[in-house]
């Protein structure tokens, strides 16, 4: 009888955690999804600047054109509302 209650209580708990903050993880909101484009949006365009700056500092003619629409088509994303979303 004992095994039965532990087997259960186990049960619930794997049913728990894969109900909810598993399935939180694997599917975030729309608001976390938002941020994290931000992020990932930030993060490209100062690494664009960063390597058009050190292009000139090396004495290497660039021009990477828009930072920031080069980083919108490497993540697949565009401006909406000023926001990131997915295309």
């Amino acid at each position: 009888m004992g095994r039965l209650i532990s087997i259960a209580i186990i049960a619930a708990a794997a049913y728990w955690y894969w109900s909810g903050p598993y399935q939180q993880g694997r599917n975030p909101s729309a608001e976390e999804q938002l941020q994290a484009n931000e992020s990932a949006m930030r993060k490209c365009i100062r690494q664009e600047q960063s390597m058009g700056g050190a292009a000139g500092l090396a004495g290497v003619a660039t021009d990477i054109g828009d930072p920031e629409q080069l980083c919108a088509e490497k993540l697949q994303l565009r401006r909406e509302n000023d926001q990131w979303v997915a295309r």
